[in-house]
C-alpha cells in the first residue's frame, strides 16, 4: 500500500492535558487494519478522501470532504458536508448538525468512528475496551471457514460486524463419512462478552466428537448438550439461539433443529420451505428436551441460513424491517455475476444504507448438488 492509499491524520501536537480535564477522542475502525485514536482539540477535524483533511480516508466511497468535527464547549459536534453516501450516527443518517454523546458510532461507509470524552483515565479504560472488543471480533473472523466450491455442498458467505460486535458466529465441515454439518448460532448482547460466547460454541461444534457421545444426526440430542454445557448462570446471563443442520449426500436426508433462531429457508421448488423447530434459546433453562425434523433435500436445491441482523433493520423513516419483509428477496431472481450471499447482503444494505448495522449480518448460503 503507498501513501495515498494509507489512512492518515494530519493534526498538531496537542499539549497533554492534566488528571481532571475532560478531553474528546475519536477510534478509527477501518477493516483489516489496527484500530486508531485521533485527538479532538480546539481546531476543527475535517475528514474526507483527499489529503487536504486532518483525518484522510482514502476509499472512494468517502467523499473528498465528507463530514467535520467540532468541538464547541463540553461538546463535539457533528456535520455532514454534503457527502454522497451520507454520514450516519448508530444507523441513522445524519441530516443537520449533532452533538455527539459519548460512545456514539460514526458511520462513514465502511469506517467506523467511536466518540469517547472523560479524563485520561476514563479514556484509557475506554481505548482497552474498543480493543478488547476489536481482539474478539478478529478471533471470531479468523474461525469461520472458507467457502466451499465443489463437492456435494457448495457454499458462500458473509459476515459484516456491527460497530459494537454482536455475538453472531457459523460453520460448516464434512464429516470423514462424507455427511456435512452446518450451524449459526447468535449470542444475546454485544461486545466482547458475546463475540467470546460465541467462540467457545464454534470451538465446541468443530471437533471431530460431540460432547458426552451425541451422534451428529441427533440433531435435537446436539442441542440438549450444548444447553447443559452453556447454561446462562455460568455465562454471565448470555444465551444463545442456534441453528443446526445434518445433510447425508448419499439418502438426500436433512436433519436439523433450531432454539429460538428464525426459520433456515430450503429453495428448489416454487416457494421456500421454512426449516425450524420450537425450541427455547440455548441456557435460558436447565434439562430441556430439544426437538429435531428432517428434511429431503432434491438435487440443485439451495438453503439460505442467516441471522436476524440481516433483517431487523432500522429504516430510515424509523419503522423497523421484519423477516416477512426479507423473505421477498429470498425469492428474488439471481442477479448475474452477483453470488447469492452477496445480493442478499446488497439487500440489507439498500435498507440499511450505508452507516453501520445496527447488529452482526451473518449469510450463509449452501448449494446442494
Amino acid at each position: 500500500m503507498n501513501d495515498a492509499d494509507a489512512t492518515r491524520v494530519q493534526r498538531p501536537a496537542a499539549a497533554e492535558a492534566d488528571a481532571t480535564t475532560v478531553a474528546h477522542l475519536l477510534l478509527v475502525h477501518e477493516p483489516g487494519k489496527p484500530m486508531r485514536q485521533v485527538k479532538l482539540g480546539a481546531a476543527p477535524l475535517k475528514v474526507g478522501r483527499t489529503p487536504d483533511n486532518e483525518l484522510v480516508l482514502p476509499l472512494p466511497e468517502i467523499s473528498r470532504q465528507h463530514c467535520l468535527l467540532q468541538v464547541q464547549g463540553s461538546q463535539v459536534v457533528l456535520t455532514d458536508m454534503g457527502s454522497t453516501n451520507g454520514t450516519y450516527v448508530e444507523g441513522r443518517r445524519l441530516t443537520a448538525p449533532m452533538a455527539l454523546s459519548d460512545g456514539a458510532h460514526v458511520g462513514l461507509g465502511s469506517f467506523t468512528l467511536v466518540y469517547r470524552s472523560g479524563t485520561p483515565a476514563l479514556l484509557a479504560r475506554a481505548v482497552a475496551l474498543e480493543e478488547e472488543v476489536k481482539r474478539a471480533s478478529d478471533y471470531v473472523q479468523a474461525l469461520l471457514p472458507a467457502p466451499l466450491a465443489d463437492g456435494p455442498v457448495r457454499t458462500d458467505w458473509r459476515f459484516v460486524p456491527s460497530a459494537s460486535l454482536g455475538g453472531d458466529g457459523f460453520g460448516y465441515q464434512r464429516l470423514p463419512d462424507g455427511r456435512f454439518v452446518f450451524y449459526l448460532l447468535d449470542v444475546t448482547g454485544h461486545g466482547a462478552g458475546s463475540a467470546l460466547l460465541a467462540v467457545s460454541v464454534l470451538n465446541v461444534l468443530r471437533q471431530t466428537a460431540l460432547p458426552n457421545g451425541v451422534a451428529w444426526d441427533d440433531a435435537g440430542g446436539v442441542l440438549a448438550a450444548l444447553n447443559g454445557m452453556f447454561q446462562m448462570e455460568q455465562q454471565g446471563g448470555l444465551c444463545f439461539s442456534l441453528w443446526y443442520g445434518l445433510f447425508d449426500p448419499a439418502s438426500r436426508r436433512l436433519v436439523y433443529a433450531s432454539a429460538g433462531h428464525h426459520p433456515a429457508y430450503l429453495c428448489g421448488g416454487p416457494d421456500p420451505v421454512a426449516l425450524a423447530t420450537r425450541n427455547m434459546m440455548i441456557g435460558a433453562m436447565a434439562d430441556m428436551p430439544f426437538d429435531g425434523a428432517e428434511a429431503s433435500v432434491p438435487p440443485g436445491s439451495r438453503i439460505f441460513l442467516f441471522s436476524d441482523g440481516a433483517f431487523e433493520i432500522t429504516r430510515q423513516d424509523g419503522t423497523q424491517q421484519m423477516l416477512a419483509d426479507f423473505q421477498p428477496v429470498l425469492r428474488a431472481a439471481p442477479e448475474p455475476g452477483v453470488s447469492e450471499a452477496e445480493r442478499l447482503l446488497r439487500a440489507a444494505r439498500a435498507v440499511n444504507g450505508m452507516g453501520p448495522f445496527e447488529d452482526d449480518v451473518s449469510i450463509l448460503v449452501l448449494d446442494f448438488t
